[in-house]
């Protein structure tokens, strides 16, 4: 039986499709992937489940929440931007086949369990449509473009994330 990380990962992998030069295992918390041109040449996927926020105080949300393996609860940490990686932080929603991107750089510093959310309104006009973005304006002041795809529009939407971010650069 897969886990949910070996789902999720293997969802990304489909949608790259052909682009998808090699990737670590799929167990692997992240996902490192190298990607044929003219796609990003390397990428470190942080994917979670995207979860409906029907039934609690923001019902109109879809979140992601946010840990990383070995994180101890109320700890705060940050995700790995080295080794020339672009770092993608991402939601899947299989039953709908959508993915939903944010801009890691963004979240530089996280507690474990925090949640990152996008309007449910985005993802089902991504549902429908193959594609939605949403501005936010977050608490510190910053502007961030939360980008929804479904599968066949990924790789487009992965360089419109990293357009967004600033570029890709090597660190």
């Amino acid at each position: 039986m897969k886990g949910v990380a070996q789902v999720l990962h293997g969802a990304f992998i489909r949608a790259l499709g052909a682009s998808v030069l090699a990737h670590s295992p799929l167990s692997d918390k992240p996902l490192s992937l190298d990607l044929a041109l003219p796609c990003p040449p390397r990428l470190r996927v942080y994917l979670y489940s995207l979860v409906s926020g029907r039934g609690t105080v923001r019902s109109s949300e879809y979140k992601c929440v946010l840990r990383l393996r070995g994180q101890p609860i109320g700890e705060y940490a940050s995700f790995d931007q080295s080794g020339g990686r672009f770092v993608i932080v991402a939601g899947y929603r299989p039953d709908l086949d959508v993915f939903v991107l944010w801009d890691a750089v963004l979240h530089p510093r996280f507690k474990s369990g925090v949640n990152i959310q996008v309007r449910d309104s985005v993802v089902h006009a991504a549902a429908a449509s193959g594609r939605a973005e949403q501005i936010k304006l977050l608490p510190s002041g910053a502007t961030e473009l939360v980008i929804a795809c479904q599968s066949p529009s990924l790789a487009s939407a992965i360089d419109d994330r990293i357009a967004w971010t600033g570029g890709y650069e090597v660190r």
